[in-house]
């Protein structure tokens, strides 16, 4: 690779989890970060990212063994694939940074270019111990965030989910890098100016706003409205996890012994267990 590449900057290709690749992380807003920003990634929200880049709370290092099994298996997995599309010469790159906006970064697992056709693809490794109904919408953000900052017009996520292979291209779309450009933006704003985002429902933005507080006083805070809203939110609550629950055991009572539930042929519900225990109500999420 060079310095320049499709008008991107090649930063460098640091160690990962060394003090060079914290500090060019810390000076933009990279792929695996962009769903988090987007709003796409179940397990953070951007308040508790932004806390993070901010400095007001810790960011712990991802060292469980799903981060291990993942990068143990990025190399053989990029063998596998280039084995398999042997047209495609494969390089594992560095960080490379936007040449209009400098905040905007990338460090794709590697690119690849036809040696037939001369076109240049980025190619992002992924392992989910899940089985995928489609790509993760946080990770087809991953690359086309790579795809914007390193201008290519496709890419391909590939690896291993549930133990099935897994191999979906990515092609360009305006409409979705422009709202990713325009969330990054205004996300490395509020980092900048350390403006708060806006509040959101997520379990991530509750844990985050519990560890910017750790003490507790004597002190009295009157809460006016929003205590208020505070105390009709958790009656609405109660009132609507009962009605759940109510609905909950009369599906499992029509559904009997059966596995799946249906609403138009299409599965809806399900019924889980684990060893010889009584199985549970599992609703698939997204669905009215």
């Amino acid at each position: 690779m060079t310095d320049v590449f499709n008008d991107a900057i090649w930063l460098g290709m640091p160690e990962p989890r060394s003090e060079e690749w914290h500090a060019l992380r810390a000076d933009g807003i990279g792929g695996s970060e962009i769903g988090t920003i987007m709003g796409l990634n179940p397990w953070e929200s951007a308040f508790k990212l932004w806390c993070k880049r901010t400095g007001q709370i810790a960011d712990p290092p991802l060292d469980n063994w799903a981060v291990k099994f993942g990068n143990a298996f990025e190399n053989p997995i990029l063998q596998m694939w280039q084995a398999e599309n042997p047209e495609w010469d494969v390089y594992l790159t560095g960080t490379w940074r936007h040449p209009e906006y400098r905040f905007m970064h990338a460090n794709p697992d590697a690119v690849a270019e036809n040696r037939d056709t001369g076109e240049w693809i980025v190619v992002e490794v992924k392992t989910s111990r899940s089985f995928w109904d489609e790509v993760p919408p946080a990770y087809r953000a991953q690359v086309l965030h790579y795809m914007d900052v390193m201008h290519l017009e496709r890419g391909v996520i590939v690896g291993v989910a549930g133990w099935n292979w897994e191999e979906h291209y990515i092609e360009w779309d305006q409409f979705e890098v422009d709202a990713q450009r325009s969330h990054a933006k205004r996300f490395w704003e509020h980092v900048q100016k350390h403006v708060q985002p806006m509040w959101d429902g997520s379990k991530s933005t509750y844990e985050a706003q519990r560890q910017l507080n750790p003490d507790i006083t004597d002190d009295e805070i009157e809460l006016g409205d929003l205590g208020a809203r505070l105390l009709q939110a958790q009656l609405a609550f109660e009132d609507a996890e009962k009605d759940l629950m109510a609905l909950k055991s009369e599906v499992l009572g029509v559904m009997g012994s059966a596995r799946h539930g249906l609403i138009a042929g299409e599965r809806v519900t399900s019924r889980q267990s684990r060893g010889k225990g009584a199985p549970w109500l599992v609703i698939k999420k997204g669905k009215q």
